[in-house]
């Protein structure tokens, strides 16, 4: 899944379960943490870029493989946060990081380490597995190679980007009248 797709998925998650679980107003500021905190996970990648010293992606990226990909490890930091936040926020922070650690498992020959640290198991698991780093394309030529030509890739990926813009702008325009 790309940014987009995540960030429009966590301000549909999160306006979701503002409005029927919470029963609370939802507001710009609310759905921007909301995307941000959607695509958190995906802050390992410069760290990978630099532990590997890889800036150009000349090989793939394996941010996935990194703990920092895994439930246990945001399920750590939810119990953290627990600690000091209100049970609203908990819930949207454990919410839309699991969300985006299951929308990385979607279509893809990669997927996460659901089970990790089990017993030391590194095992990547997608929900749709088939292989779709080919002919060794990386970056956004992939995207428009592979990723974007098939439908179930391509289809998930359009209705979260154009869902979550379709909430915020009518957050916005609730907000602004």
């Amino acid at each position: 899944m790309t940014l987009t797709g995540h960030i429009g998925a966590s301000v549909a998650a999160a306006y979701a379960v503002e409005r029927l679980v919470f029963k609370s107003e939802v507001t710009p500021i609310s759905l921007g943490l909301a995307g941000l905190i959607g695509i958190l996970p995906d802050l390992d990648t410069p760290l990978i870029l630099a532990l590997t010293r890889n800036w150009r992606l000349r090989a793939r990226n394996t941010h996935h493989q990194f703990f920092t990909h895994t439930p246990f490890f945001y399920f750590l930091i939810t119990l953290v946060l627990r600690l000091f936040m209100s049970t609203h926020a908990v819930v949207l922070f454990g919410l839309l990081t699991i969300l985006h650690l299951a929308l990385d498992s979607w279509a893809t020959d990669d997927g996460i380490m659901w089970k990790w640290p089990k017993a030391g198991d590194r095992t990547q698991y997608s929900l749709f597995p088939r292989v779709v780093h080919t002919d060794d394309v990386r970056g956004w030529e992939y995207y428009v190679r592979y990723y974007f030509r098939t439908w179930h890739t391509a289809l998930p990926e359009l209705l979260l980007m154009c869902g979550g813009l379709l909430i915020m702008i009518q957050t916005l325009g609730s907000a602004s009248g």
